[in-house]
């Protein structure tokens, strides 16, 4: 499975092989399940690309999308479990060395190219712990993070919580004062629930904005980490390939 044909059947939202893609009228497409919580966390029906309001609620599943994607998916799954040795596309030999610069596997043919002139090789079985161990930390500290995250955001709705049940019994307690009072004191009294009023959606619509930067960034993380916690599971050589790659990747998300 290359790299392209994977990116062109992802999903932009998830950035994962579209599961269940449906398509909007605009021609974009999304998993059903991602397009679903898009425009309920965003509370309208529009695309999560060009913003194009849809007509449906239900779109349809694009099926020859769907069909794309089930045959790549059983590629992958195949290519996983045959466990045979995979070939240099360059010269056509296994791999079976480890290039300490590129950190790539290489074939015994490529530590004469020019390519990797100078380079240091080591074998595939003497690196690939320490790699898988610096891997696993990376995903360790990405998956604390993500706890982090999820912490924070638990706290965020409390706090939503709180202010709408601080801003009701302030709202009560001016009504009942208010309603002691004579008649020329009503004009007060609708000033400061309007003031009041004003000041809760402020909070609120302040939490709810660091809400969806918080949903954003751990969709991003728990992207990463399921990414990382399947190419775990691949076989060694298709771990190292993408090794630079994603811990790349991995470290951009952990110093984020």
């Amino acid at each position: 499975m290359d790299s392209k044909s994977v990116e062109e059947l992802s999903c932009p939202v998830c950035c994962d092989i579209f599961k269940t893609p449906v398509i909007l009228s605009c021609s974009h497409s999304f998993c059903k399940e991602c397009l679903q919580q898009f425009w309920k966390t965003k509370k309208t029906q529009e695309c999560p690309l060009c913003r194009r309001r849809s007509s449906k609620a239900e779109p349809l599943v694009n099926l020859a999308l769907k069909n794309l994607c089930d045959s790549l998916i059983k590629q992958g799954n195949e290519k996983r479990s045959s466990g045979s040795e995979e070939i240099c596309s360059l010269h056509s030999e296994k791999l079976k060395l480890f290039c300490l610069e590129d950190k790539q596997p290489v074939c015994l043919v490529c530590i004469d190219s020019e390519k990797h002139d100078n380079h240091t090789f080591r074998p595939i079985s003497e690196v690939l712990s320490s790699y898988k161990e610096e891997f696993n930390t990376a995903l360790t500290s990405l998956q604390n993070k993500l706890k982090h995250g999820e912490e924070m955001k638990k706290k965020c709705d409390k706090t939503i919580k709180h202010i709408k049940s601080q801003a009701e019994h302030t709202e009560r307690q001016i009504k009942e004062e208010f309603e002691k009072l004579h008649q020329f004191l009503k004009d007060e009294e609708e000033a400061t629930i309007t003031a009041l009023r004003e000041e809760e959606e402020q909070k609120k619509q302040r939490m709810k904005e660091k809400l969806e930067e918080m949903n954003t960034h751990i969709s991003a993380l728990s992207h990463t980490i399921r990414y990382m916690e399947e190419m775990i599971k691949d076989n060694d050589i298709s771990f190292l390939k993408n090794f630079k790659v994603t811990m790349e990747r991995s470290h951009s998300r952990i110093h984020e």
